[in-house]
């Protein structure tokens, strides 16, 4: 096992893939699974691994992020050395110019004094989009074990996967990464689906940084497919539930899943020694009155609920009223869904009102969207 690991969270690079729910947030603070939010996946796989110097990368409407994040405490990352650092853009006399970061590099490159500052041995780089339960420590051996360069974590999706933007997908032998493409969906030659968690040396990722620098290159993708030849890149498959939520179909769906599938839920969130961690709220029970019906649905605290409830997701202080039915629905905090009122594949974000007897349905592959605050 390392001595000393850093983590690296990229908090919002995709965040154009996300825009119906990135309006006024990044989107590792997008909520899920209906007490927590992304980041919470990324820090937790970090703690549980023993790391406590963890670099938030944000770009930009990362006010809520902060809010979530707050000194650290509930990840207990509140610590005098080391814990949790936002880093954002920013501007300095040597370089007036502080621009939205577009890419993992460009990210990295201006967060270089930060880098040449680690004393840890290794680093982890994590993309906040993707959501698992993984054993840190376990890639960390792997990689000490084959003497990696970069340990890359994936996952052999169903042969039906696809996806809205094209992703990295390997091939291996014996661990060895031989082959890399991006595609939208499966293929026999590339079966492997990078999850956007890089494991490496801290020595390496200044490397990498240099290299970028000195061929002028903007992606990381970019120079891992230059680079794969010639480097020793090994390949982690795990085996465990993963979400990755590249778009809002993505996210629609995997958090459907949720609700459905008892096996997926509990290798996401009930492992004893692997506890997912969020920002601890003083909430009170919710409150399911007399004639209220709820089936598979993951319900979060401080609700009241009088109708029906079927595969949904309700965050925090969401309110039912009698005679109105959820169906396979994602309610954001503070949403009100008036009596008789009839919700079916919809996503509603913060604060939304729906009035009584009102019916909105979308459909399992084009859900119906309802942007915060509205008042239908």
């Amino acid at each position: 096992m390392a001595k000393s690991v850093a983590g690296i969270i990229f908090s919002s690079l995709n965040q154009n893939t996300l825009s119906r729910l990135t309006a006024d947030r990044a989107v590792a603070a997008i909520p899920f699974a209906c007490r927590y939010r992304l980041v919470d996946f990324c820090l937790s796989n970090l703690v549980n691994a023993n790391i406590s110097n963890i670099f938030l990368v944000a770009n930009y409407n990362y006010r809520s992020l902060a809010e979530h994040i707050g000194s650290g405490k509930d990840w207990d990352l509140a610590r005098r050395s080391g814990g949790i650092n936002l880093i954002s853009p920013y501007q300095s006399a040597r370089d007036a110019s502080a621009k939205l970061y577009k890419s993992h590099l460009e990210a990295l490159r201006s967060m270089g004094d930060y880098i040449n500052e680690m004393k840890e041995e290794y680093v982890v780089l994590m993309d906040a989009d993707t959501v698992l339960n993984i054993d840190l420590r376990a890639v960390i051996a792997s990689h000490e074990k084959t003497k990696a360069d970069v340990t890359f974590v994936t996952k052999t999706p169903d042969k039906s996967y696809s996806s809205k933007n094209p992703r990295m997908m390997l091939s291996s032998v014996a661990g060895k990464i031989t082959d890399m493409v991006l595609s939208s969906v499966y293929t026999e030659r590339n079966p492997e689906l990078s999850l956007g968690i890089f494991v490496m040396r801290t020595t390496m990722l200044r490397k990498i940084i240099e290299q970028a620098n000195a061929y002028g290159l903007n992606s990381l993708t970019e120079l891992f497919f230059d680079s794969y030849k010639r480097q020793n890149y090994r390949s982690y498959c795990y085996s465990g539930h993963v979400a990755t939520v590249s778009s809002f179909l993505d996210y629609y769906k995997s958090s459907i899943q949720l609700t459905k599938n008892a096996e997926a839920r509990d290798q996401l969130l009930g492992q004893r020694d692997a506890s997912i961690f969020t920002r601890v709220h003083n909430s009170a029970p919710t409150i399911y009155r007399k004639g209220a019906k709820v089936s598979d649905s993951m319900i979060a605290d401080d609700c009241v609920i009088e109708g029906t409830v079927i595969n949904s997701v309700l965050s925090r202080g969401v309110i039912v009223r009698r005679g109105a039915v959820v169906k396979d629905s994602i309610l954001f905090q503070g949403t009100y869904v008036g009596e008789n009122a009839s919700l079916n594949c919809v996503v509603t974000d913060k604060a939304v009102h729906i009035s009584e007897g009102v019916t909105l349905s979308g459909n399992e592959n084009m859900p119906f969207y309802i942007q915060k605050g509205r008042r239908v």
